[in-house]
């Protein structure tokens, strides 16, 4: 009798046998710079044309379209034997069509830092890079361990600081609860404002003048925001100056797996700078 075969579920609940996979697709950026900070880069064979990290690595991986509109036809030209996918970044019939032409999907839904732990794990498993998983999760650990000094030097016993994450403009977009950035001001010992509203809600610069947050984080992506955009938001009086507006790069917020730790530890050295420790 053979034995019955390891699996490993998904987000969706749905089994991956554990075998070895040598032609991997990512239809998500955060997971195609994972894969490579594993050491397996050498076994994807398709990307989305977002993927873009790490840059010298990505550029000989055939495009196969976007997280929301991949290229179907393409992917099934490169012959995977599996696609990894994100369900808050991929549309469900697209994941439905690649298994349905017999390509086994691994989706993930990352909405905690531990979630991303887990993740890293089972890439790990998944990529037959266990050592590499085992090594970023501790990393992610240690980086984790960094944000909780860094809440008790700038915070105290203080209140938590209120914070916005802008993801988009004409309509102005926030990142709400249970979402991988709530997690990271959690982590960082902020509250979001949007908490309490799930995923991206839109909002009004009026409601963000009600809601009156310390600070304001505005990422390169998915909008651009530029300094005007922190301009602007001082002059409606959602904040009290352009200070407390930061631009900066949306990855150190958005971008999960093996590079997590190495955010995390960045966002502090660069916020410390802009709270700084409590008042006496």
């Amino acid at each position: 009798m053979n034995p019955t075969p390891r699996t490993l579920p998904d987000a969706r609940g749905r089994r991956l046998p554990l075998r070895r996979y040598e032609r991997v697709v990512s239809l998500v950026p955060s997971l195609t710079d994972t894969v490579f900070g594993l050491g397996a880069g050498s076994r994807l064979v398709g990307r989305t044309i977002y993927c873009v990290e790490p840059r010298r690595e990505v550029r000989s991986i055939p495009a196969c379209g976007g997280t929301k509109n991949p290229d179907l036809r393409k992917l099934q030209r490169v012959r995977p034997d599996l696609v990894l996918a994100c369900l808050e970044e991929n549309k469900p019939e697209h994941l439905a069509a690649i298994e349905n032409a017999g390509v086994p999907v691994f989706a993930v839904m990352p909405r905690r830092l531990d979630d991303v732990a887990v993740m890293l794990q089972e890439f790990g498993v998944i990529l037959q890079a266990e050592a590499a998983g085992g090594r970023a999760m501790a990393d992610l650990t240690a980086a984790r361990l960094a944000c909780g000094d860094f809440r008790r030097r700038t915070q105290g016993s203080g209140e938590r600081l209120t914070v916005a994450v802008m993801i988009w403009k004409e309509p102005w977009m926030a990142a709400g609860g249970r979402t991988h950035i709530d997690a990271v001001l959690q982590e960082l010992g902020f509250r979001n404002v949007f908490a309490d509203r799930p995923d991206y809600p839109v909002t009004t610069v009026e409601e963000l003048a009600g809601l009156q947050p310390d600070l304001v984080l505005l990422p390169d992506e998915p909008y651009r925001f530029t300094r005007h955009d922190a301009w602007a938001l001082a002059a409606a009086g959602v904040i009290p100056d352009r200070r407390a507006a930061l631009t900066l790069d949306g990855k150190l917020l958005s971008w999960y797996g093996t590079r997590t730790a190495k955010s995390l530890r960045r966002l502090v050295k660069m916020l410390e700078r802009t709270v700084g420790p409590p008042s006496p």
